[in-house]
């Protein structure tokens, strides 16, 4: 008979997708587990026979198996797991600044030319990196009112509801009418960044994984004991969620329902106890 044991702490976790060429596999380890929850149920329908009030047997309708993880550490490769979509590493994209604050400087509509309108001028802090024209949202502090874009002049200065960027010299600049110089303005816009990033498509689907739960924990008597759970073929579904909170640590969690693998020996996967080495 199996040695009992008391299970001590939450293990780690493994999923692996086979790669698309079909050579290898692709892996999703979460190694910073808060908790893991493996769910087995049954789900049984009454027969009745006769006048009897009591049932005369039990017709199973369904079997199920549900795994929940929860990370400390946020990962993309969680999200490809639950959308699908495929992890992109080190490709150039967009990152948005939000709500950068300034005031507006006195400035030339054309620099070369100190005789033309005055206007106020912005200096935003990633101006070198702009991604494309940037794709601003401009105003001022006190007001929710964004201004307008327009395009660039170096004759005419834009209204009080407008503002355009200037190219033309060394470092893009913002050009806005006169009455904001040394008015707080607010905007938000878009820098280039090398980034990892996942798309979310509109068809895209969760692909199934073979998972890999592990975990050896120290009894009373000293010997370390351990459990391994192994599923062949799993698909996540339910919600994924990024609990951003003020003052707390954000932790994700995806949860993994069992799919029929349709092996020869008809074998979903397996639980195995066992004595392991000390660490």
């Amino acid at each position: 008979m199996s040695k009992k044991m008391i299970i001590k702490g939450v293990g780690q976790f493994l999923a692996k997708k086979y790669a698309a060429d079909g050579h290898g596999v692709e892996v999703v380890s979460l190694g910073s587990l808060q908790n893991l929850k493996i769910d087995l149920s049954v789900e049984l329908e009454d027969i009745f026979g006769g006048d009897g009030l009591f049932a005369i047997d039990k017709l199973v309708k369904t079997k199920a198996i549900e795994v929940t993880a929860t990370d400390a550490k946020f990962d993309l490769d969680q999200l490809q797991l639950m959308m699908g979509s495929k992890v992109q590493e080190g490709v150039t994209s967009s990152i948005w600044v939000l709500n950068e604050q300034t005031v507006g400087l006195t400035g030339e509509l054309d620099p070369a030319d100190p005789m033309g309108p005055d206007v106020a001028v912005v200096d935003p802090k990633f101006a070198t990196t702009l991604f494309g024209d940037g794709n601003f949202s401009i105003r001022r502090k006190d007001s929710n009112t964004l201004l307008e874009k327009v395009p660039y002049s170096s004759t005419v200065a834009p209204t009080v509801k407008q503002y355009m960027v200037d190219t033309t010299g060394a470092t893009p600049r913002l050009v806005l009418n006169s009455v904001f110089v040394n008015v707080d303005v607010v905007f938000s816009y878009q820098r280039t960044e090398t980034v990892d990033m996942v798309d979310i498509l509109v068809n895209e689907v969760p692909f199934p994984v073979h998972i890999i739960h592990h975990g050896s924990f120290q009894q009373k008597d000293g010997t370390f004991q351990g459990i391994e759970t192994e599923l062949y073929q799993c698909i996540a579904k339910g919600t994924f969620s990024i609990d951003a909170a003020r003052a707390t640590a954000s932790s994700s969690s995806v949860t993994l329902e069992i799919l029929d693998p349709e092996r020869a020996d008809k074998k979903l996967g397996s639980i195995k106890r066992f004595t392991a080495p000390a660490n």
